[in-house]
Parts: structure tokens; sequence; C-alpha cells
């Protein structure tokens, strides 16, 4: 059975040196969104050095004990991707301007947070972005030490072409934050354009639901990057809805949607689902 480990190994790099970090995006996990910030993935994706700059924030405990950091990001079909490989330089206090987690959005300061100072080692580069490996059921121990016995030599389960997405998750399964709408793959955009239907949008600091359609050109996917530049898309209830993020999720798909069908499935839903009484729907 091929491991990370013996990558690690034929690297020159000794597996009890190393520290194996799978970054997720746990607020949707744990039922929650933070102000502003985008998911590691996407920032892994589309701004990397935002990415990097989020890794190296960090507890003082966190990366104090090895000199090296394997990296992994988990993206929306929850695999984990091979990310890049750290050397671990020092560290210290945070930068003046640093006051805010790229990925979380939250306020950070010295007393709450360290910096690593982590510098890329390119020894690995031809696997980043094309490696999945088996991460184990244990999937909240997101820092594992590479020479574990019970967790640290993991599996390969799959090596990439350069350039591969992860898969579409279909229409059923998409459950995206709207911020991070603009880095899904380009693939996923396709799937997103190519049908039009109803959405819905869940706001994570209250728990209240919006049901909207989709009928533009573009689909699912028009709507929801209207979403994702305005936070509001041009809903007039959403405009004045103080919260932190929303999630949205698919709920009917319709490729060419008869005169009138989407509006009597839009209001299906409001009444389904309660929107309008107890919701962000308010006509």
């Amino acid at each position: 059975m091929l491991t990370f480990n013996l990558l690690l190994t034929e690297a020159g790099l000794d597996p009890k040196d190393v520290y194996l970090v799978r970054h997720k995006d746990t607020r949707i996990a744990a039922g929650r969104l933070q102000a502003r910030g985008s998911s590691p993935y996407a920032l892994w994706l589309n701004r990397r050095e935002d990415f990097e700059t989020y890794q190296q924030l960090q507890s003082e405990e966190c990366f104090r004990k090895r000199e090296w950091i394997a990296s992994f990001v988990v993206p929306p079909n929850n695999e984990t991707l091979f990310a890049g490989i750290y050397r671990k330089i020092g560290c210290g206090n945070l930068p003046d301007q640093l006051t805010e987690c790229p990925s979380t959005g939250k306020t950070v300061n010295s007393e709450t947070h360290v910096f690593y100072d982590l510098a890329c080692d390119h020894r690995l580069d031809v696997w980043v972005g094309r490696l999945v490996v088996e991460w184990g059921e244990g999937y909240r121990a997101w820092i594992q030490n590479a020479d574990s016995k019970d967790s640290g030599n993991k599996p390969i389960l799959e090596l990439r072409k350069a350039g591969h997405e992860p898969p579409f998750p279909g229409y059923r399964d998409f459950h995206e934050h709207i911020k991070d709408i603009p880095s899904i793959p380009p693939t996923w955009q396709s799937h997103l354009k190519n049908c039009k239907g109803i959405y819905l949008l869940t706001c994570k600091d209250h728990g209240k639901l919006y049901v909207g359609k989709a009928d533009g050109n573009e689909g699912f996917w028009g709507r929801f990057n209207e979403y994702a530049e305005s936070g509001h898309g041009g809903n007039q209830g959403l405009k004045v809805h103080q919260t932190s993020g929303y999630m949205v999720t698919i709920l009917e798909v319709l490729a060419t949607p008869e005169p009138g069908e989407l509006d009597r499935l839009e209001a299906l839903w409001k009444k389904k689902l309660g929107s309008r009484e107890w919701g962000l729907n308010k006509n």
C-alpha cells in the first residue's frame, strides 16, 4: 500500500519531525459562520498568500514541537487534498497590520494568537493539488503526528492529473457558503449555469430561511453570484437583515421550466418551509 509517509521519506523528511495538518471549514459542521472570510480550500485555490497567512495564525502550542508541516485542505466533497510542505522557521508576535483571520474573518491579536514563520518547501510540489489521502476516522484531530502508529501513516487514495477538479456533488448535495461561490471549480459553475430552479438561503446566525428562484440566463450560477457580490441579491428584506453570512442549497432543479412553473414552485416552498411567516420572505 502506497502511503504518504513513503513520499516523505523519499523526499528526505523523517515522519517523526512532521505534523499532518488538515484545514477544513468547521463553521458549516458546527452550524455557524463568522463574518466575512472564506474556507481554507477557497483561499488555497484562489488566494494562496491569504491561505498561508491563515495557516501561520495559530495558538502558541499548535506547531511548537515539530519542524515540518504537511498541509492538506478539504474541498466541498470532503476529501483530503495535499496542499504542500512547510518548514517552521520560528514563532513570534503578529505583524502589526494583521488584525483579522483571512478564513474566519474574526479579529486576532497577540493575546489569542501567535504568528508562525513558515517557509514553503518545494520538494513535494509535484503532488500538490493532485494527491488525495485517507485521513481516517479521527477527523476532529486536524493536527496529527506523521509517525503516529494509530493515525499517522495515511494511505494514498488517488493521484490525479494536474488540474483535476473534485467532482460536482450533485444538485441535491450542493451546500456552499455564499462567500465561496466565486471560487468553486469551473465544472461546478457549468452545472449551475445549465439549470434553473428553487434555492434556499439559511442564515447561520439565526436559522432564518429565504426561498428564492433562479430564473436568469445563467441559472443558479448567475443568481448565487449576485448574492456573493452584494450580500443580499437586491432583495429588500435581506438588505436590512443582520447576518454574518448565508449557506445556499438547492431545492428544485428544472432545465427548461414551463411559463409560471418557477413562480408556482417558489410559492409552494415558501409555504412548506414557513419562510414568509417565520423567515426572511416578506412577500
